[in-house]
């Protein structure tokens, strides 16, 4: 890798967002000594997660300076009524100003919400000034969704954007390769317009954790470079890093101007501090990278 490539991936990754589970949170004594202040901190809605929870930790983490993105996921939730009482917590009392609203991979909606559709078409996003929202974005494909599903999902989402003046940008799925990301940002192109993506990638974690992740997740094509490459038991405890996805998609941003590529969110399947600590150095040009099992 050229110093070229190098600034690149410095670039791709120095916004860099992450998440944080409650669990996690309940680790950390302050976020501000972790990661940057102004971070973009997602908090996922888990299953039996409380909504005041929720709110609680946006609230702690606006007092240590980071910029709280809480989840909101609509089968999860029983009605827009109930989205309007989580807006006006997480607005008053945290002081949110951004939200991923995504469906939710729930068999069984808890109510009449099925998909993230719902909410942003209700206006209430709008309604608590909520004009920068994240949404979801399958390079691999969804297990129970079609492709055209899932594209008429996005060209709806992008006509939100274009009728609110709403700041809609895309968080893809995670996944362990470049390629199926690029695939789908170019045959797509049409349909994301001016949304930017940020491409999910896993944090640090065992490789262990990460492939019993994908197979919930159901991720794909990926999956298999993944596979490939920590295929053998004895490697199934070693630490692994998204090296060579962060250089192959540097690589494509800085060689194709028009990309919609933005920046990566780091999943950390329980690894918050380890992730963002590695993130910090790549951002600081302090680790080497790998790439195909060399050092770059």
């Amino acid at each position: 890798m050229n110093d070229a490539d190098r600034l690149a991936v410095q670039h791709l990754v120095k916004d860099f967002s992450i998440e944080a589970t409650l669990r996690q949170a309940r680790r950390i004594d302050r976020f501000d000594d972790v990661v940057a202040p102004g971070t973009r901190i997602y908090i996922p809605q888990t299953p039996h997660t409380a909504l005041r929870d929720i709110a609680a930790l946006a609230v702690r983490l606006r007092m240590q300076r980071m910029e709280p993105v809480p989840h909101i996921v609509a089968r999860r939730i029983a009605s827009l009524a109930l989205v309007d009482d989580i807006l006006t917590r997480l607005v008053g009392d945290a002081g949110v100003t951004q939200v991923l609203v995504v469906a939710g991979d729930v068999a069984r909606p808890a109510g009449e919400l099925h998909s993230a559709l719902q909410i942003l078409e209700s206006g209430l996003l709008e309604r608590h000034g909520i004009h920068t929202v994240g949404v979801a974005g399958h390079p691999e494909g969804h297990p129970a969704l079609a492709e055209a599903v899932l594209r008429e999902a996005l060209t709806r989402k992008r006509a939100y954007a274009e009728r609110t003046g709403a700041r809609v940008y895309i968080v893809t799925q995670f996944a362990f390769a470049a390629d199926p990301i690029i695939a789908w940002e170019r045959s797509l192109g049409d349909v994301i317009g001016s949304m930017p993506i940020v491409v999910g990638l896993p944090g640090l974690a065992t490789a262990k954790a990460l492939l019993k992740y994908a197979f919930e997740c159901g991720v794909g094509a990926s999956l298999q470079a993944f596979a490939k490459q920590y295929g053998r038991i004895t490697k199934l405890l070693k630490i692994a890093a998204p090296d060579e996805s962060l250089v192959a998609l540097a690589r494509h941003r800085a060689r194709t101007p028009n990309s919609r590529l933005a920046g990566v969110h780091f999943y950390t399947f329980g690894s918050f501090e380890r992730t963002a600590r590695w993130a910090n150095a790549v951002v600081a040009g302090k680790v080497a990278l790998m790439e195909e099992g060399e050092l770059v």
